[in-house]
């Protein structure tokens, strides 16, 4: 009788910003990653990280560098994701992650693209990924800065009635 080797599961949930829209995703994110995790016979849930902040940067993030110190003790098999985005939206900072990673072999799932880590076919697709992750952040930044740009030419920029000192 082969028995299923038992997995200690941890997920990684995140959003961007700290508003009130993204409540309700966040928390749907850490309850549906509590229930798949419980449902699943031969896992062991390690632990839901879950945070409010841009994944630009590891600096700051403090719930991912819990979940990799955590890795890195040997704790956890497998990180559930959402998203390559979610992981985070700076290429080489989500290269060096997933590569330490694999080679602790830690696999990670990403979610909405159905892929494994440990796949031998995804390390180019990991880069091309994480490249567009973070170009859709920048593209983001660029268009809110020529939003506000353009609402202050045209007189109808709320930035306009704050008072700045210094």
């Amino acid at each position: 009788l082969v028995t299923e080797k038992r997995l200690r599961v941890a997920a990684y949930c995140r959003v961007s910003t700290r508003q009130e829209e993204q409540d309700s995703s966040i928390e749907q994110q850490e309850q549906y990653y509590t229930q798949v995790i419980s449902n699943h016979p031969n896992w062991t849930n390690a632990g839901v990280f879950v945070e409010r902040v841009s994944g630009l940067r590891r600096k700051g993030r403090w719930e991912f560098q819990a979940l990799m110190k955590l890795c890195r003790r040997g704790k956890v098999d497998l990180i559930l994701v959402k998203s390559f985005s979610r992981l985070g939206r700076n290429t080489l900072d989500m290269l060096r992650a997933l590569r330490e990673l694999k080679g602790l072999d830690v696999d990670v799932y990403f979610e909405e693209e159905n892929l494994w880590l440990h796949d031998e076919r995804i390390e180019m697709l990991i880069t091309v990924f994480c490249a567009f992750a973070q170009s859709e952040s920048e593209n983001m930044s660029q268009n809110i800065r020529w939003g506000v740009r353009q609402g202050f030419r045209m007189g109808t920029s709320g930035y306009a009635d704050f008072v700045c000192y210094g």
